[in-house]
């Protein structure tokens, strides 16, 4: 009996921690993957789609009523996506991945605004009477003025990747323990590049130049619409990426990133934060979209 009374035990504990595994692993004792973010893929592309309405409709209300506040608030929008992505990100990075992340995004954010202010036209309000120049928008700057300016935000942004890829570089081999290097340091960039790439909505109100403008003529307003559909189907496929990355987060058992003290449940958390990356990268699709349309419409 005694015997018969041990073998069970053993049975038990050997089939609790073969669950335990596969809870962790994403899969059950038959070996068939577990889903606990059922549904949740589909939830992560509603609140992006959310995301981007509500950018679309602050840009272009903001613009409508002065070109300055549109630009102010095109700041505004990386800005709050970095801080929320940055207070939930899930991945493996450190303090110090953050910082350098969120530097060089900031320079890059205000160095464009600063660059866009000094071309845009400014309020002449002499002896209190308003001119044409307060309703002046991007419409009137020169194509090569704007070219000049993304062609130093290109080159501000290749400085800035170079910048993180070595930073990081040196802090995973000044490690006390140098494990999962790689994945540490993929983790890391990821989120540094998400960040950077959020600088690209400055640019977004240079974009309002082309909406509506019906005296571009029937070829070049052809030309717009492929870029818009272009631009859209990049978006999708950001957003389709991102349901890969929480899927492949979820099958890994939800690892918490160092940023996060403590065993707190933060799946929610970081299904948000997951979902605010490829809106941050969309800055990049921005970015496109205003090059193609400045050098094919101009």
């Amino acid at each position: 009996m005694e015997s018969s009374n041990d073998s069970c035990v053993r049975n038990e504990n050997v089939s609790a921690s073969v669950a335990k595994r596969s809870h962790v692993s994403g899969s059950n004792t038959n070996g068939a993957p577990v889903t606990p973010t059922s549904g949740t893929a589909t939830r992560m592309v509603m609140f992006q789609i959310v995301v981007y309405v509500i950018i679309a409709v602050l840009l272009v209300v903001s613009c409508l009523l002065d070109r300055r506040l549109g630009l102010g608030v095109s700041v505004v929008i990386p800005l709050i996506l970095m801080i929320v992505a940055m207070g939930m990100w899930p991945l493996h990075s450190s303090f110090f991945d953050a910082v350098v992340g969120m530097a060089g995004a900031v320079v890059m954010i205000f160095g464009t605004e600063s660059l866009l202010m000094r071309v845009l036209p400014r309020n002449d309000q002499a002896a209190g009477q308003r001119t044409a120049a307060e309703f002046a928008s991007f419409d009137t700057i020169p194509t090569s003025v704007l070219m000049h300016i993304c062609t130093v935000w290109a080159v501000a942004l290749l400085v800035v990747l170079t910048v993180f890829v070595i930073l990081g570089f040196l802090h995973q081999m000044l490690r006390r323990e140098r494990t999962d290097m790689v994945l540490s340091l993929s983790h890391s960039l990821m989120f540094d590049v998400a960040m950077a790439g959020a600088s690209g909505w400055v640019l977004s109100p240079l974009l309002l130049r082309y909406v509506g403008a019906g005296s571009l003529g029937a070829k070049r307003l052809w030309i717009v619409a492929i870029v818009a559909v272009i631009a859209v189907a990049l978006l999708a496929g950001l957003s389709w990426a991102s349901t890969r990355w929480w899927k492949d987060y979820a099958a890994a058992g939800m690892p918490l990133s160092p940023l996060y003290r403590g065993n707190r449940d933060r799946k929610r958390q970081s299904c948000v934060a997951i979902a605010l990356a490829p809106v941050m990268y969309a800055g990049f699709v921005v970015f496109l979209a205003l090059v193609a349309l400045l050098v094919f419409v101009g």
